[in-house]
């Protein structure tokens, strides 16, 4: 009950957005048409479907996937920023794009690290015991090896420090990945401290908005913080993920 009425509350909330908005992903209304003929290049195509078969059965979904290549390739950004990259499943089709484009870099946050990761989780989440769990290490490394593996080395930049940190150091972000923390404080955070160092016009995606934990989506809160003052472009997963653009 509590799951319908948030989406619901979504609903309506795309209901009162500009008439731009689009519930699914679709490059024709969803990004501005001076440069969509750019996504009928060969090799763009060819690069989408091999980034596709990489991330097969990956945290990142072929529809996020046709997401990010598309804004990417057709907006061209120069500072793309993925909070909470972990193995780096959303930040391989971003910086494959970057890379095909000879410009921009996407900056990879994450602190790889348990305490980091868990810091803001109360005691009785059940997802503070399986990330304390996780091999952090492991982690990091899987994500240094697909950086090395495709060549990204002068387009994407790791950046092992919290959030909070990263954001002391960014600014004029053209498209920024909000996947980092699963808390309402910490979603809150990072929305408080990076949307202003995001360009007007810059873009943003919220993910893992309808992750519930013990009967709430700790991330309304941020959500709405991005509603209040950025347009929604479109959703993707059922809901799950949100763009918006700054106004």
């Amino acid at each position: 009950m509590k799951m319908k009425l948030l989406r619901m509350m979504l609903a309506c909330a795309f209901c009162m957005c500009s008439p731009t908005l689009h519930a699914e992903w679709d490059p024709t209304y969803c990004l501005p048409d001076d440069n969509l003929t750019a996504l009928e290049n060969a090799e763009f195509k060819k690069l989408k479907v091999a980034v596709a078969q990489e991330l097969q059965n990956s945290w990142c979904s072929k529809e996020k996937i046709e997401l990010l290549m598309d804004l990417v390739h057709v907006t061209k950004p120069q500072v793309c920023v993925d909070i909470g990259s972990c193995t780096g499943s959303s930040v391989l089709p971003v910086a494959a794009v970057l890379k095909m484009n000879r410009r921009g870099k996407v900056f990879a946050v994450d602190a790889w690290s348990n305490e980091v990761v868990t810091r803001h989780l109360d005691l009785d989440d059940p997802n503070r015991e399986w990330w304390l769990k996780v091999d952090m290490q492991a982690v990091l490394t899987i994500f240094r090896n697909m950086v090395k593996k495709f060549g990204f080395e002068l387009c994407c930049t790791e950046m092992q420090m919290n959030s909070l940190e990263a954001a002391a150091r960014l600014s004029q972000i053209d498209f920024l990945q909000l996947d980092g923390d699963y808390s309402e404080k910490g979603s809150v955070a990072d929305v408080e401290q990076l949307l202003p160092q995001v360009k007007k016009g810059g873009y943003i995606l919220l993910s893992n908005l309808f992750t519930m934990v013990k009967g709430k989506a700790p991330k309304m809160k941020a959500f709405s913080m991005l509603f209040d003052s950025c347009e929604m472009i479109c959703e993707i997963e059922r809901d799950n993920a949100v763009l918006f653009r700054k106004k």
